[in-house]
Parts: structure tokens; C-alpha cells; sequence
């Protein structure tokens, strides 16, 4: 039993897009959010547990729905995969979790990880045995032969297993969703064009044909898994929205057309902004080659524009990093959402995407605000974050993170007791 716990004296910036509350209180009572307002109207009950938050902001957990959590921000995704048995692996998945709640981060969604490690992770937080994040995860991407998701060499694939599972040809298919679905994925993530990291024009080209597409699209509806799509170019993107996927990923071409498809079908956009930018950053100095720079170089001004539009019409945004690839840490939703202000957003806009909309989209009625009947995934940063929105990239700044109610990490670092 958590008992009660009582965050006072903070401003309050819930996710709902509301105004912030200064000299805020938030009681949370067995897990739950029962107060969330100005400290004048409730008092804190004997015994309340007390968090300090004078000085600092109170917000929702952040989200991000685009992560391989097997993954650990390399900058070599082939030297990343090839490189570690699957038992190292395992462990580092334990690390990146901590990373995860350490960076203000309380719910993510996986998109394609080694040996499904990733739902492992999810029973294992869920029986208590480790500290995490929520998890919703996909199992292994699907992806064709030679596609964006085949890493590795054959001779390595056949005996290590891959971050994704290579199927070609409907019933392959039809399997590959099914084997995700009975190893206890949440989601099915299907990938659909080439990546910035591929060379010769692939990003521009798709890689299901459209009767291998469609039976994904049946199959997964069939178990009632949502599908969420590898899709940069406008093809891809509109053969996602028109089936009925429930997220694009990337999107760098998701274009104004798009975007009303998008809108009027209720299909997400994941553009994973942070991965991106951690590309052009960064990644001259790792050592990334030089047309993976320029893949993201000669579409970033385009893709910013999009997801403003897109934000502007109405259409449903979502917040995911791509946190375990390229340079990408985990924890890194705070980067996001500061991509999104980079974008045009204001911070209160950006805040309620990386938060209360992105829980939307993962049909998350429980999390995702502070409000009243909401599960107590809490985060309160240090400083005023509406003046200062790059608070949030710095996982130092998380004075204290709370899943339920209960302290997960603090400074940056996981809390164990």
C-alpha cells in the first residue's frame, strides 16, 4: 500500500493545455490523483507522505512511444546488434529502463526489439521484480527481406535472432503477427519504406507489397492489435492512413494532403523528431556517414512544417524519439516535446502532446494528466519549464519521478527503496 502522498507548493502544468496553477498541491491517495490544484483548496491528510516542490514545475509523466528499449543509442545499429549475446543484452535493457523513468519518462511503447526482450520487460515491471516505465510493447517489427528492418548478416540472423523478424509473402505474414501476438505483444509494427540510415533512394521506396500489407492489416485487426507503421515517404503514409494504422512513424513526408487523410481517418503521427536532430547534432562527430547526415539535412526544414501543420488542422501528434538508436538516449521525451516547441508549438501545446495526447493514442484513459481519478505518474522539474522548456532534455533536472504514486527516481537517477 502506497498510502497518501502530497506534492505542495509547486506550479502545477497538468497536460491538458491549461493555465499553470502556481502554489499548487497534488494529493495522491493508494496510486490515484484525488487533488490536483491550488494549495488554498484541500488539506493534506495526517500522515501524507510530503514532496517538496517549492521552486519547481509538477507535471504528468512524459511519454515516448517510439523506443527500442534493447537498443542502447549507438552509433553503428549493425556493431549495436552484432556485437552482444542475447544475455548482455538483457541487461542493458534493465539499464535502459532506469534511464527511461530517470528522464521524467513513465509510460513507453517498443517498436520492434531483440528476442522480445521488450515484453519481458513489461511482465517483469508488471510482477514487480524491476523499476520501469509502463510498457506497450510490439515484439519483433515485421519487415521483408533485405528491408529496413533486416540488419543483420543472414549467417548471424539465423542463429542470434534480430531486432525484427524478416516475413515475405501473406502467410509469412499472417505468422509473423501471429507469433507477436502469442508472445504477448501489445501492439504490431510493420515496416513499410527505407529509413535515413539506408542508402540509394530506399527511403523514397516501400517495401510490403500492397497484398502482403493488406494481410498484416487483417491479421493484426483480426487479434485486435493496433498498428503502428515505419513510413517516410507520402505513398507509404497514405497506404497507412487508408488501411486503418493507427500510427506513422517518422513521417517525413507527411505532407498537407496527409495530413487531412490523417485527420479525417483519426491515424497518429509519431515523427520522432529527436532521432533526427541527434543526427545532425551529433552524429559528424560519431562517425555516422555522411549521406545518413544528409538523408536528414534535406528534409528536416519540410518535416518541422509538417508536424506544425499537421498540430494546426487538428490532426492527432503523438510523442516518440526513437530512444536506443542512433545517439538517441533513453529518457528523452523532454526532447521531444522541445522539438515540438522548435516546431512552432508552445510549451503549454507541446507539453499536452508529449503527455495527454500521446496517451490518446495508446488508448491510456488512466494516465497522461494531472487530474483527478488519474493514476499518479507525476514528475516534478526543477524550475519554471513554461519559461524554460529545455529543462525537461536534462534528466538532472527531475527532482522526483512517481509511477503511481511511488517514487521511481530522483536527480537523474533511479530510486531502488
Amino acid at each position: 500500500m502506497i498510502g497518501t502522498v502530497a506534492i505542495g507548493g509547486g506550479q502545477l502544468v497538468d497536460g491538458t493545455g491549461a493555465d499553470p496553477i502556481a502554489n499548487a498541491l497534488v494529493l495522491i491517495e493508494n496510486g490515484r490523483i484525488t487533488y490536483a490544484g491550488k494549495a488554498s483548496g484541500a488539506s493534506i491528510p495526517t500522515g501524507a507522505k510530503l514532496v517538496e516542490a517549492d521552486g519547481a514545475s509538477v507535471m504528468p509523466g512524459m511519454f515516448d512511444v517510439h523506443v527500442h528499449i534493447s537498443l542502447s543509442a549507438p552509433s553503428s545499429l549493425l556493431q549495436e546488434v552484432t556485437a552482444r549475446s542475447v544475455g548482455e543484452a538483457a541487461f542493458e535493457v534493465a539499464n535502459n529502463l532506469a534511464d527511461t523513468v530517470s528522464g521524467g519518462v513513465t509510460t513507453i511503447r517498443t517498436v520492434s526489439d531483440l528476442a522480445h526482450l521488450d515484453i519481458d520487460a513489461m511482465k517483469s515491471i508488471e510482477k514487480r521484480k524491476i523499476r520501469g516505465p509502463r510498457v506497450y510493447p510490439c515484439g519483433h517489427g515485421l519487415t521483408t527481406t533485405g528491408g529496413h528492418g533486416d540488419i543483420m548478416p543472414c549467417w548471424l540472423s539465423q542463429s542470434h535472432g534480430d531486432i525484427s523478424e524478416v516475413v515475405d509473402g501473406p502467410d509469412e505474414i499472417r505468422k509473423g503477427i501471429r507469433r507477436q501476438a502469442k508472445a504477448g505483444a501489445k501492439w504490431i509494427k510493420l515496416f513499410q519504406t527505407g529509413g535515413v540510415v539506408d542508402p540509394h533512394g530506399r527511403l523514397d521506396a516501400e517495401e510490403f507489397l500492397p497484398e502482403e500489407f493488406q494481410a498484416a492489416v487483417d491479421a493484426a485487426t483480426l487479434l485486435g492489435l493496433p498498428i503502428c507503421v515505419h513510413a517516410h515517404n507520402k505513398p507509404a503514409i497514405m497506404r497507412c492512413i487508408k488501411a486503418g494504422c493507427r500510427s506513422v512513424e517518422h513521417g517525413m513526408h507527411f505532407d498537407e494532403e496527409c495530413a487531412e487523410a490523417a485527420k479525417e481517418h483519426g491515424t497518429w503521427l509519431v515523427p520522432t523528431l529527436t532521432v533526427m536532430d541527434r543526427i545532425l547534432v551529433h552524429g559528424a562527430q560519431a562517425g555516422i556517414p555522411d549521406f545518413m547526415i544528409e538523408n536528414v539535412q534535406e528534409r528536416t526544414n519540410k518535416h518541422h512544417e509538417y508536424v506544425k501543420h499537421a498540430y494546426d488542422i487538428g490532426a492527432n501528434i503523438a510523442c516518440g524519439t526513437d530512444a536506443g538508436s542512433l545517439l538517441t538516449p533513453h529518457g528523452s521525451g523532454g526532447r521531444e516535446i522541445v522539438q515540438f516547441v522548435k516546431c512552432g508549438l508552445t510549451p503549454l501545446q507541446a507539453i499536452e502532446v508529449g503527455t495527454r495526447n500521446t496517451a490518446k493514442l495508446l488508448k491510456s484513459e488512466d494516465t497522461g494528466s494531472v487530474e483527478v481519478g488519474k493514476l499518479g505518474d507525476v514528475v516534478v522539474v526543477e524550475g519554471d519549464i513554461l519559461t524554460d522548456i529545455r529543462r525537461l532534455e536534462v534528466p538532472g533536472n527531475m527532482r522526483n519521478v512517481m509511477i503511481g504514486g511511488q517514487r521511481v527516481a530522483a536527480g537523474g537517477n533511479p530510486v531502488l527503496n
